[in-house]
């Protein structure tokens, strides 16, 4: 005969299988890269005002083989390169951005825009709180609807 306890932890158990089989079956949406034929872009925080200084990186199998810094006015640019990479841009008090790109020659067939537009969220957030565009519209709406609340 079982127990009131037994039968507590048996539910227990059960509930918490249920639960690992639901996340095992959960699905991330990762965007897919963008294709550039240069690697060019800017970084603005949430209401479009540049972030200098901040580190920009390309990354390769989690090793960093280019970097540089924005200017004032928020704008980098990494020349002569070629491949796949991980883009992460990141600030000190903003979050960091990582997106996937493939630059040069590879990417000759899907260009995006020339330029990236990137607005930083909160140093507390994470990707999920930044946004990473290839059209400057889309970017300056992302910036209007910061800033004033407005959707176009």
């Amino acid at each position: 005969m079982l127990r009131k306890n037994n039968i507590r932890n048996i539910l227990a158990i059960a509930a918490s299988v249920l639960v690992m089989a639901a996340v095992a079956q959960a699905q991330i949406a990762v965007p897919a890269p963008y294709h550039l034929a240069h690697l060019r872009g800017v970084f603005v925080d949430a209401k479009g005002n540049p972030i200098p200084d901040a580190a920009v990186t390309l990354d390769q199998d989690d090793k960093v083989l280019y970097s540089t810094k924005t200017d004032r006015a928020g704008k980098f640019e990494i020349k002569h390169v070629s491949g796949r990479y991980w883009l992460h841009v990141n600030k000190k008090g903003y979050s960091t951005v990582g997106r996937e790109v493939i630059v040069g020659v590879e990417a000759l067939t899907y260009l995006h825009s020339a330029t990236l537009y990137v607005i930083a969220g909160p140093g507390a957030c994470s990707d999920d709180c930044s946004s990473v565009f290839t059209s400057k519209s889309k970017f300056n709406q992302a910036i209007r609807r910061n800033t004033t609340g407005h959707y176009d």
